[in-house]
């Protein structure tokens, strides 16, 4: 069965995002499925940027310009597109908006679109996200082509009034709908939704074994030194002051590899791995500290010893992803907001195999 999958990919520092869209075709490849990644990307209107203050917009280019002439230059580039290329099957047009989907509709059985945050809309006005919503909820093609959402997250919170007026009448057109937090299943049922399930991230549909092979087939810098990894997605020094890590390191003669987006900017050196480098990286490292969610993912997965910096501010509601996730391992969230960084070297018991779902019997079922 040909099958189109809608998610967020287009990043060159987003690991997980690249990871969970990968470990999707993968599953469904190994069932005999042609699976292909909708190379799809929110068009960019001037009414966007109405959104933004001519200020706002002065300090945000002064903010990624300073951060850019401090950046130093590294041994490799994170090589996210190389990766596209060897791993995942694309479309060959690329969609830019949503109209060129209506268009000219993918051609596929059935249409997916998640994981990711593809049902997060954030505050959007709807003159700036209704593009968005008809586009990550499959309005697009031959009514006969089955849609299908896979561990879609949104945020609940701030689900606005117009936004669910938007959706309602395009979720009814789901064959079957999952959502990767327990919390999405309570946005789905406001959305007229009854019947969503709640699933793993793609990611977990793959065992540690098989991303142990990504990084043994592709050339990788190794580490000789025992460290510690720092994997942050966000800067959030009024959360958590990094120098932390770096004296816990120290007193345990052990190094800090610095993995961050390209535009953070403070003292320490960084180190920009490709995918297969970072997937090492996570897998030998003495101990996993992160704000991601995808970075305890992998922790998990590893089974290394980690801890997860809540977010907060506009992101802290995410933390429910967080929580959802150790439900699924059957363990509590490895929270730490201060210096106590001792928790990283308290044992903890995870326990967890992926056993199937709906999504299994559904997608299974429309095999003809």
């Amino acid at each position: 069965m040909k099958i189109g999958i809608l998610t967020l990919w287009k990043t060159e520092f987003n690991y997980g995002a690249t990871l969970q869209c990968y470990a999707l075709q993968e599953y469904l490849r190994k069932k005999g499925h042609e699976p292909y990644l909708i190379r799809y990307s929110n068009k960019k209107t001037k009414r966007s940027l109405k959104r933004f203050s001519v200020g706002k917009a002065i300090n945000l280019i002064r903010a990624y310009y300073a951060a850019f002439k401090k950046r130093k230059i590294v041994d490799l580039p994170r090589n996210f597109e190389q990766f596209r290329c060897k791993y995942i099957d694309m479309s060959e047009d690329e969609y830019v908006g949503y109209e060129s989907l209506k268009t000219k509709p993918p051609e596929a059985d059935m249409y997916i679109v998640g994981s990711d945050q593809v049902w997060n809309f954030y505050k959007t006005p709807i003159e700036c996200s209704k593009d968005p919503i008809h586009a990550y909820f499959l309005d697009f093609g031959n009514k006969e082509i089955k849609r299908v959402s896979y561990a879609a997250s949104w945020d609940k919170k701030y689900l606005l009034e117009c936004h669910i007026a938007e959706i309602k009448p395009l979720l009814k057109k789901f064959d079957y709908v999952s959502v990767r937090e327990k919390s999405g299943i309570e946005a789905c049922e406001i959305c007229g939704c009854k019947n969503a399930e709640w699933v793993v991230d793609p990611t977990l549909l793959l065992s540690a074994d098989e991303y142990r092979k990504i990084y043994n087939e592709n050339p990788i810098r190794n580490v000789s030194e025992k460290y510690v990894l720092l994997y942050m997605v966000l800067t959030q020094k009024k959360v958590f002051d990094i120098d932390y890590i770096y004296e816990f390191a120290k007193k345990r003669n052990l190094k800090v590899i610095y993995v961050a987006e390209d535009k953070t900017d403070d003292k320490y050196k960084k180190y920009y791995p490709t995918i297969p480098e970072w997937l090492y990286l996570i897998d030998n490292a003495e101990y996993v500290v992160t704000n991601s969610f995808h970075g305890t993912v992998f922790s998990l997965i590893f089974n290394k010893k980690y801890v997860t910096i809540p977010l907060e501010g506009y992101s802290k509601a995410t933390n429910k992803r967080i929580e959802s996730l150790c439900e699924i391992f059957k363990t509590k969230p490895r929270f730490v907001n201060d210096k106590k960084l001792e928790i990283l070297d308290l044992s903890y018991e995870a326990e967890y195999e992926y056993s199937g779902s709906g999504f299994d019997k559904f997608v299974d079922s429309c095999v003809k």
